[in-house]
C-alpha cells in the first residue's frame, strides 16, 4: 500500500469525536491564555505610573495576539500535533502525501475555523472527514 494510499484510507483518519475533543482542548487553551488578561486588568487599575499602566497594556495585547496566533499555527507545531492533537492521539500531515503540517499549512487550515466555525466543521462528518480548512491547506487528521 502506497503512503498516500495510507493517508486516504479511512482506517487511519481520526474520528470526528476525537477531532472535537482535540478542538475543544485547543480552545481552552486560548481561553486560558485569555483568562490570564484578567488579572493584568486588576493590576492596572493600580498602576501608579504612565509606564506601568503601558506594560500592562502591552502584556494585555500580547495574550491576545498570542491566544489568536495559537489558534492559528498551532498545527505546525512539531509533528502537526497541538496540545489538543497529542491528547487525542491525533497529527495534521499532508494529502496526499503524508508530510508535516507547514506554518502556511497550518494558517490556511485554521483560518477558515475560527471565521466559518460551525459550517467548516460540518465538512468532518462527510466524506473523507476535512474541513473546508483541510481543503484548503491540502491536509487531513489522522491517527498517530
Amino acid at each position: 500500500m502506497s503512503d498516500s494510499a495510507s493517508v486516504a484510507g479511512s482506517d487511519n483518519l481520526a474520528s470526528p469525536v476525537k477531532r472535537l475533543l482535540g478542538y475543544l482542548i485547543d480552545m481552552g487553551v486560548a481561553f486560558g491564555l485569555l483568562l490570564l488578561k484578567t488579572p493584568l486588568g486588576y493590576a492596572a487599575l493600580y498602576a501608579h505610573t504612565a509606564t506601568s499602566l503601558m506594560f500592562f497594556q502591552y502584556a494585555s495585547s500580547a495574550l491576545t495576539l498570542l491566544a489568536i496566533g495559537y489558534l492559528l499555527f498551532c498545527d505546525a507545531l512539531p509533528q502537526g500535533q497541538s496540545l489538543g492533537k497529542r491528547v487525542c492521539r491525533t497529527a495534521v500531515v499532508g494529502y496526499p502525501y503524508p508530510t508535516n503540517c507547514t506554518v502556511v499549512q497550518s494558517f490556511l487550515r485554521n483560518l477558515p475555523k475560527l471565521l466559518l466555525s460551525v459550517l467548516d466543521g460540518m465538512f468532518v462528518l462527510m466524506g473523507l472527514r476535512r474541513r473546508l480548512g483541510d481543503m484548503l491547506a491540502k491536509t487531513v487528521v489522522i491517527n498517530t
